[in-house]
């Protein structure tokens, strides 16, 4: 608050005080007088209290009659504030500025004690001193209790407990405004963004709109920064702050949770402000919902599901992702208007980011300099990334074409699948596809062969050909025990993904997809259910979605039907396992005497032949040799007997 309101509080603060101090004072003047009217004659009595009077007069500036100036304009300031949002009678009022007289005014305690008898306020005192009493006034449910306005003292009965102003109250009545010392680490204050794009400012003018009628709103889809940023604009346009409260935080007591409860209530009058409460688990909601039903004020109840209540009637609002033409229109004016030299729409194709990932991502880009558009690139890229990072493994792309070895025809079906993700924005969107095909857009595929046949390097080549992340899913890990835990596994995956449209590798799909047998029982049921929930979030998926599998023949006929690629990984011949050998050998690896044509005898795929020679190198280093034949045949048992496998004679005939 600026120096020229705290100037009106302190000026309006402290005629209340001196106000109601002067009851206090006509008060126990009258109480003297009635006392020695009981003990001496009239004409006594009425020498003792013109003396008196005149004595009092002179002290305060009182007149005569009772003992009081000129009241003060209750009508300005942070006292006349409180008196209107806590709907307080005049009682109310002077029973709340009397209690702050006891930290304001030097004199209050003497002055208290000489009116009632204890130094410091009393009800009883207020009742008997002050103008309009009445009982209600400090009932729990009054405005001075409900709001702890001000706090009564645990000892004594309730008309002769100390009573005390809250500290927040006093500050406030001061024009000094903070938050709640109690709430502090609870709640945080929410910034107000910039400029919404449109879609999300329509929607903030409907939360506006919903909170300041129905008080009670809830607010689901995006993500929680977005959330925010709604909540935030809404909260602004209907004249609040916004606060924000992780459900998490909740007591567990519904006894702690009411006090709790009653300070926010408080602080919302005060600031006022909308709180928004945000549920991030399903856990979290029953307490959510018990808390935010004992608030009289404005809240905002925000969760990535929908949060519904059977008895409650409020307001169900949902953030949709940005419009592409939304998204360009950010890219742009974050690329500092500079968008005409970047391929925004190619950028936009890629990631589906919320407007304040775009605004960071562009400040990225921007600092960054060099070539923009890969600047932009990488930014969206590591924005992205952060939704996954606890959901999958990372592999940054770094093999290329030339690391693969595969038959032609599977390398051409790759190369394809390259292209259905590079240009899916120019046949679905610009080509008009997505109208006449709605559904099953998303790139699936199939990577079917034994261990080490080159599935995952398959997938790592193509993530790196779309400069996209490859994230590796261990489908043993999603696969819960418990019904409706997989779906929620897999749906979490999905949606942190889709912010990039990374590629999703799902590493043994055996563990999920193998043959659907007859209907038994309710478990039978929901695997089921998992497999088509997989398969409805992997055809509508943004991005590219792989599933990996030794197994092919196990999988349900139905199930391979929609995918729109099936890739084989044959076992590599003679020919493809000397070109793995040449190719998995750096150049610089001081050798002797190997020969490629004999080691290709060995009956391995490409994983066990990088095996071989990782560990040949790791024996020669060790010696302080060159790489010898006899190195690779000491590494080639080691890796047969893990496969429990024996080297046979035929195979290494020749080596040593």
């Amino acid at each position: 608050m600026h120096d020229d309101g705290r100037e009106v509080d302190a000026a309006v603060m402290a005629a209340a005080v001196a106000d109601v101090l002067a009851r206090l004072d006509a008060h126990a003047r009258a109480a003297a007088d009635n006392a020695a009217d009981n003990a001496a004659d009239g004409a006594a009595v009425r020498r003792r209290r013109r003396s008196r009077h005149a004595a009092a007069d002179a002290g305060d500036g009182g007149t005569p009659e009772d003992g009081r100036g000129e009241p003060p304009s209750y009508d300005e300031g942070s006292l006349a504030t409180v008196v209107a949002c806590f709907g307080l009678t005049s009682f109310e009022r002077d029973l709340l500025v009397l209690c702050a007289a006891m930290e304001l005014g030097p004199t209050a305690a003497a002055r208290c004690a000489a009116a009632g008898g204890r130094e410091f306020p009393t009800f009883s005192l207020a009742l008997a001193a002050l103008a309009e009493p009445h009982w209600s006034a400090l009932t729990p449910d009054a405005p001075l209790r409900r709001y702890r306005l001000v706090e009564v003292a645990d000892e004594g009965v309730l008309t002769t407990a100390r009573l005390r102003i809250d500290e927040r109250v006093l500050h406030f009545l001061l024009g000094v405004s903070q938050v709640e010392p109690r709430l502090q680490g609870l709640v945080a204050r929410t910034a107000v963004p910039g400029r919404l794009p449109e879609s999300q400012a329509r929607l903030a003018a409907e939360l506006a709109a919903a909170v300041s009628t129905d008080r009670v709103a809830a607010l689901s889809g995006g993500d929680l920064q977005t959330r925010r940023e709604v909540t935030a604009t809404a909260a602004l346009a209907a004249g609040f702050a916004t606060f924000t409260l992780s459900a998490a935080d909740l007591p567990a007591e519904p006894a702690d949770r009411a006090v709790l409860a009653r300070l926010w209530e408080r602080e919302g009058v005060l600031l006022p402000a909308v709180l928004l409460v945000e549920v991030s688990e399903t856990t979290q909601a029953a307490a959510a919902e018990a808390f935010v039903a004992m608030l009289g004020v404005p809240v905002v109840l925000s969760g990535q599901d929908p949060l519904t209540a059977a008895a409650t009637h409020r307001a169900q609002l949902v953030v949709e992702p940005l419009e592409q033409a939304e998204q360009r229109e950010l890219w742009r004016a974050e690329l500092d208007g500079r968008g005409g030299d970047v391929d925004v729409a190619g950028l936009v194709a890629q990631f589906s980011l919320p407007g304040h990932v775009i605004r960071s991502a562009g400040a990225v880009a921007r600092k960054a300099g060099g070539d923009l558009r890969a600047a932009a690139w990488r930014a969206g890229l590591a924005h992205a990334r952060i939704a996954l990072d606890e959901l999958g493994r990372l592999v940054e792309p770094g093999a290329g074409w030339d690391d693969l070895v595969v038959p032609e025809r599977q390398r051409r079906i790759l190369r394809e699948i390259v292209a259905h993700v590079r240009q899916r924005a120019t046949v679905y969107q610009d080509w008009g596809f997505e109208d006449v095909l709605r559904r099953g857009l998303g790139v699936t595929a199939l990577f079917a062969g034994g261990s080490g046949t080159g599935k995952t390097l398959a997938a790592e080549v193509v993530a790196g050909a779309l400069g996209l992340d490859l994230f590796v899913i261990d489908l043993s890990q999603v696969v819960s025990k418990y019904i409706g835990e997989t779906e929620k596994n897999l749906r979490r995956i999905f949606d942190a993904a889709e912010r990039g449209g990374a590629v999703l590798l799902f590493d043994e799909a055996d563990a999920l997809f193998g043959k659907r047998s007859e209907v038994k029982d309710s478990h039978d049921r929901y695997a089921n259910l998992e497999v088509s929930y997989l398969l409805m979030r992997m055809e509508s998926y943004r991005g590219l979605a792989i599933l990996t599998t030794n197994q092919k023949k196990a999988l349900d006929h139905a199930f391979l039907r929609r995918l729109r690629f099936v890739v084989d990984f044959p076992f590599p011949d003679v020919a493809e396992r000397a070109e793995i050998w040449r190719r998995v050998i750096p150049p610089q690896v001081p050798v002797d005497g190997v020969a490629v044509e004999r080691l290709a005898q060995l009956t391995v795929a490409g994983g066990s032949i990088r095996n071989i020679a990782l560990s040949a190198a790791f024996l020669a280093a060790d010696e302080g040799t060159e790489v010898r034949m006899r190195h690779l045949l000491a590494a080639a048992h080691t890796e047969y007997a893990k496969l429990e496998r024996s080297v046979t004679s035929t195979e290494v005939a020749g080596w040593v």
